[in-house]
């Protein structure tokens, strides 16, 4: 007989999980051994290019009070000053230490939760986000315990970390084919930029009008691969793309294989990069390759109709043709945002997705703010 023991180690299956979400889930857990009043763990992830902060996952996903979620950093002193110092905060008394509470502290507190624990993920001294531990239990970040949070809170940014990169190693190469891409069929600089934007504020109003129940890290994934939905024009020839004038209809059938191009090109990178395990990377696949359908199934490349077509690929039509409208090219000049709407709403009875037309549009001042955010010379709004 075997002179051992066999021992099952908490965090043996975080390698087996399908997204990040299911990979803190199983660190609460593991630390729930050790540190049981603490009842919820959370990320929310800094974007530099809007200077927000965003929720990205939370354990218990199901109970989490705060999802769906924006702010802007610099309205939290405590969380900037954090990131200077590269230091964790703890709150004792959630209630009696916060004046005049933000609408995700609010949420945190009428949750129960009185202490908190907050670390600022850093990589190379850059901001990646916060990891936030909350607990029912005053004064409850302390001694012992402290030391046990110290070391989770190290090896949740170390998991976000290692998950971020391979997502942006990803986005980067595939980008990086896009750019070449643009040297040939020049585009506004910050188009793609934009696109994420709008297709990240389409998502998240989709679930808040209860059309949608995407995830925080879904939605996320959305904003990541969205940029993506051309990768396909690499592989059509310059006299198409660059052609100035309309397209003759050999013409217009070769442009339209962009999108199968697209997928069996993401197919191909997913494949001999192994990038199999990235979360939700069908949306991916599905951006690549469905952009272009209608709702009404006159669309390309496979004249798919309503819910045949992936919620991703639609909002990334929406995101794109608004882009597009408003943004100016050497054959037009940009058109106002209302006059966008106006076409918009036009499109949406037979070629783009209702809804995600009307949560476009029914978010005005955010879209404003992203032209802003990412403007250029002859952007209107």
């Amino acid at each position: 007989m075997a002179n051992y023991d066999l021992h099952n180690n908490p965090l043996a299956d975080i390698s087996n999980a399908q997204s990040f979400s299911e990979r803190l889930a199983i660190i609460h857990r593991a630390m729930t051994e050790r540190c049981y009043g603490v009842g919820r763990v959370s990320v929310a992830l800094y974007d530099s290019g809007t200077k927000r902060l965003k929720t990205f996952a939370s354990s218990p996903a199901k109970e989490s009070p705060l999802t769906n979620y924006e702010a802007l950093l610099e309205d939290s002193v405590s969380l900037t000053e954090i990131v200077v110092t590269g230091r964790a905060r703890i709150i004792d008394d959630m209630q009696a230490h916060i004046v005049n509470p933000k609408e995700h502290t609010k949420a945190i507190c009428g949750h129960g939760f009185a202490s908190s624990y907050t670390w600022p993920m850093l990589q190379n001294g850059v901001l990646v986000g916060f990891v936030f531990f909350d607990s029912v239990h005053k004064g409850y970040f302390r001694d012992r315990i402290l030391e046990h949070v110290d070391i989770f809170a190290q090896f949740v940014t170390e998991v976000l970390l290692n998950d971020q990169f391979v997502v942006r190693t990803l986005t980067a190469a595939l980008r990086t084919a896009i750019g070449l891409v643009h040297i040939r069929d020049p585009e506004t600089g910050n188009h793609l930029e934009r696109m994420a934007h709008y297709s990240r504020m389409i998502a998240k109003e989709l679930v808040h009008r209860g059309y949608s129940d995407l995830d925080d890290e879904q939605i996320e994934q959305i904003f990541n691969f969205a940029p993506l939905h051309d990768i396909g024009k690499i592989g059509i020839p310059d006299h198409i793309l660059l052609k100035p004038g309309k397209l003759n209809d050999t013409e217009r059938e070769v442009m339209s294989a962009h999108t199968l191009i697209g997928r069996y090109f993401v197919d191909e990178f997913i494949t001999n990069f192994r990038f199999e395990r990235i979360p939700y990377i069908d949306f991916l696949r599905n951006i690549a390759e469905q952009h272009h359908e209608s709702v009404n199934g006159t669309g390309y490349p496979n004249a798919l109709r309503g819910h045949q077509i992936a919620l991703e690929a639609k909002i990334v039509a929406v995101s794109d043709v608004f882009d597009a409208l408003t943004s100016a090219r050497p054959y037009k000049m940009p058109w106002s945002n209302q006059h966008a709407f106006t076409m918009m709403k036009l499109m949406a009875i037979d070629r783009l997705d209702n809804n995600c037309v009307a949560a476009l549009i029914s978010c005005e001042k955010d879209l404003e703010q992203i032209q802003k955010d990412f403007s250029e010379p002859g952007h209107l709004q």
